[in-house]
């Protein structure tokens, strides 16, 4: 019996390939993109989870408040918490550090790699977190002083088909290190990245070699992590009385005297992906999964009531078919049946032409994302299951109004044409269309917005000229001999307009925040500023202007140890009314230096444009400016910088070539933003789109109503335009009060978005404007098609059957 109501479900869809391929299409795109963001936010939430200690873990973040009511949340720590916790408290298992290193020259051989970073950690990392290892003692393989572990990718990059183990590879051209184990990959959905893994006693040795104190600063903070093990039970909260006591005895005097109150906070391993500076920081990804999830929602939610709206369109139409399949002895069972497995037939088609976009979108939606999402994994099945069982809720639900109600018509009152056109004065089914239309109202707008933000960080003024600028980093010791040479060097070179040193390149952002005060103040009064190390060409090399005072220049001698210049934003945070001349001191080392302010620049945005400028001081101090910032003249950029390379590989072949353009890492910077402009805009695409299908099939029922009042009004004269208007305007005015709930969500929303911005554009009202005309204009469009296909009907035919 179910095979004959297939075949004649199968029959009828054929018969009406028009709205057999709108259901379908409309059903297919909207389960794609629920498939799709499903599989985002799973990846999101499931980051840091697999470790089989992970509901156990915690990162040690680092709380410090300003005099100012200032507070920074990182999740950094010394690199002494680590090990002194783990000592003193009963309640800590275990307690590892991770350090981040970054351009890393590697040579193994006469081979030399650049590896972009790698990271030293204490020797019960790999027993703490479970990354599984190939080969090697989890237990023993960071133990020792130069031994390391590399992931499956990194072995295969230094030594090929070869086994590492118990072989060496040199870093830095400064100290060799033994390969004492082989890792897998670190999963994708990990915060914890690493490709070369060396012990935290490598670092401690070469610290100590150095003439440092590895764990002697109380108030430094680099890119080191902390993680500790708690014991079952144990929750952060009974750990704040012990951690007070402890930044009490290492910390507190020292934080005092720079005017700040400092603490430390624990932070579960599975909260670090959603809030990297942790749980009380501004930064929270967690509402951007909500608005996925509300949009992929609402995709799917529009293409159901487009379903149930295209075949409740059709349903006036197959009464007469009800009434005759009644008179010749069908039962109401057999009816109802037909028409549902009609609906469920097209609900599974949909899933599967569903599962065949969504792997065509899938690589375009991993590049939006940087995400490396896989469909077909085992890992996914319940996740079809759960679509395939929708399409099925989805199925019956839409075939249940034909099912149902027509099927309980008496065949005489049908056939005599008694039925009453379905879903007349139906406000639900209108509210249905205004919650599309104010859906995808909304995600176009928000779309223009993000688009405009983008533009206008690409396009600002960052008080400096970063057309042509390319960093080239000489961070290792043994290049010293060489910096000063390779720079002379490169000013010869026809296309170099201009070159100079610092520590803090533009476009890397700032890596040196320090105490400064007035010369004799307390040291409680002292300020955070950001450090820079330059040289004397570093303004004019960038282009900044001076706002007061002079530049640093080479015919001072007192400006290598005796100056400062400063920025207007530091001229504001330390209350300097007459800055040239006075007198300030650095406190970020053992040995203050203390200078005259010779100069105030301008204000430039020498971090993202997500932060107001900050105060900065700015030194000669060439010992510790390794970055050459070189500005080149307009050309073919691959020739000058083979050009470069040549001399580089000339003076310093040891060290791969090592460099930047300040234009693309600051693109960089905002690549985040770029992504959810792109998804936004697919999401508002697709939106619009399905909801003019379901705009479709509405004006397809009440055209298909109203076809006997069309003819009437045709043979007393009406004309096409009239008739069209007359049929468009409900519905335009319906995407018309869609426009007035739109706007203000898409402006709350949007003026949320931009606050995280401190430089941002103001609010266009004009893109509301563009907006909700594009949608009336699309909206008019698919409208326009049924009423002047209805309008140009002949009366005749209309009503002859009267």
């Amino acid at each position: 019996m179910i095979r004959n109501y297939i075949k004649v479900a199968i029959r009828h869809l054929l018969r009406n390939k028009g709205i057999t391929v709108i259901n379908v299409a409309g059903l297919a795109i909207g389960m794609a993109c629920c498939i799709l963001i499903v599989l985002f936010i799973r990846d999101e939430l499931s980051y840091n989870r697999f470790h089989v200690n992970s509901e156990n873990i915690y990162r040690l973040n680092s709380v410090a408040q300003h005099k100012d009511g200032q507070t920074d949340r990182m999740g950094i720590s010394q690199f002494g918490a680590g090990p002194a916790l783990k000592e003193e408290s009963s309640r800590i298992k275990d307690a590892v550090r991770l350090y981040t290193a970054y351009n890393v020259i590697i040579s193994k051989g006469a081979e030399k790699f650049k590896q972009d970073q790698i990271s030293y950690a204490d020797a019960g990392f790999l027993k703490m977190f479970s990354f599984p290892m190939i080969s090697g003692n989890p237990s023993t393989a960071l133990k020792e002083p130069y031994t390391g572990v590399l992931t499956e990718t990194a072995a295969k990059k230094y030594f090929g088909d070869e086994d590492p183990v118990g072989k060496s590879i040199r870093f830095q051209d400064a100290f060799d290190c033994q390969i004492t184990g082989v890792v897998k990959d670190v999963p994708s959905n990990s915060d914890i990245k690493f490709e070369v893994l060396l012990s935290m006693e490598t670092w401690r040795q070469n610290v100590i070699k150095a003439g440092g104190k590895p764990e002697g600063s109380w108030y430094g903070f680099s890119d080191n992590y902390t993680f500790v093990l708690l014991p079952q039970g144990v929750t952060p909260g009974m750990m704040e009385g012990e951690l007070k006591v402890f930044v009490e005895k290492y910390i507190g005097k020292t934080a005092r005297r720079l005017g700040e109150t400092f603490h430390y906070e624990l932070q579960p391993l599975a909260n670090i992906h959603m809030r990297p500076n942790g749980d009380n920081a501004t930064m929270d990804k967690t509402p951007k999964l909500y608005l996925y999830g509300a949009i992929g929602l609402f995709i799917i939610l529009i293409a159901c009531i487009n379903f149930m709206n295209l075949v409740t369109a059709r349903a006036h139409e197959r009464a007469m078919e009800v009434g005759l399949r009644k008179v010749m002895g069908a039962e109401r069972k057999a009816l109802i049946v037909q028409f549902l497995v009609e609906s469920i037939l097209v609900s599974m088609l949909s899933f599967l032409f569903a599962l065949l976009l969504a792997q065509i979108m899938l690589p375009g939606f991993n590049y939006a994302t940087d995400k490396t999402l896989s469909l077909f994994s085992l890992q996914n099945i319940s996740l079809f299951s759960t679509l395939l069982l929708l399409s099925m809720v989805v199925g019956l639900l839409a075939g249940s109004y034909p099912a149902l109600y027509l099927s309980g018509f008496l065949p005489v009152r049908i056939l005599k044409g008694g039925l009453k056109s379905a879903g007349q004065r139906s406000l639900f089914r209108k509210a249905l269309v205004v919650s599309q239309f104010t859906i995808a109202i909304a995600l176009i707008i928000s779309t223009v917005v993000i688009y405009l933000q983008l533009r206008y960080l690409q396009q600002k003024d960052l008080g400096y000229d970063k057309t042509g600028l390319v960093n080239f980093y000489l961070n290792n010791d043994k290049q010293e001999s060489s910096r000063e040479t390779f720079k002379a060097e490169v000013e010869k070179l026809p296309f170099v307009k201009n070159t100079s040193y610092t520590s803090a390149a533009v476009g890397d952002g700032p890596n040196n925040a320090n105490p400064v005060g007035l010369e004799g103040s307390l040291e409680e009064d002292s300020k955070v500023a950001y450090i820079v190390y330059a040289d004397f060409s570093y303004f004019t090399n960038l282009g900044i202007k001076m706002a007061a005072g002079r530049d640093f220049d080479a015919r001072f001698p007192t400006d290598s140890l005796d100056a400062f210049v400063i920025n207007k934003s530091a001229v504001k945070k330390f209350g300097l009314k007459n800055p040239i001349g006075s007198r300030l001191e650095w406190r970020g080392s053992n040995q203050p230096r203390k200078g005259t302010v010779i100069g105030v620049v301008e204000d430039f945005n020498f971090e993202s444009l997500r932060l107001p400028v900050g105060p900065m001081l700015a030194m000669i101090r060439p010992g510790y400016a390794r970055t050459l910032t070189v500005r080149l003249e307009a050309g073919d950029r691959q020739t000058q910088l083979a050009s470069i390379e040549t001399l580089w590989n000339k003076m310093m072949p040891a060290f791969p070539f090592n460099y930047s353009f300040v234009e693309n890492s600051l693109a960089g910077e905002y690549k985040q933003e770029q992504r959810d402009g792109s998804l936004f805009g697919a999401y508002a695409g697709l939106a619009i789109v399905i909801a003019c299908m379901g705009l479709f099939g509405l004006a397809m029922l009440v055209a298909r109503q109203r076809t006997k009042e069309i003819g009437i009004r045709k043979v007393l004269g009406a004309s096409i335009t009239s008739i069209t208007a007359l049929l468009s305007k409900d519905f335009i005015q319906l995407v018309f009060i869609a426009i007035l709930i739109a706007s203000p969500i898409a402006w709350y929303g949007m003026d949320k978005w931009l606050q995280e911005f401190a430089f941002h554009v103001p609010m266009p009202w004009w893109a509301f404007a563009a907006a909700g005309a594009g949608a009336l204009i699309i909206a008019l469009v698919t409208i326009s098609f049924q009423s002047v296909k209805a309008a140009l009907l002949n009366p005749v035919k209309s009503l002859k059957s009267e």
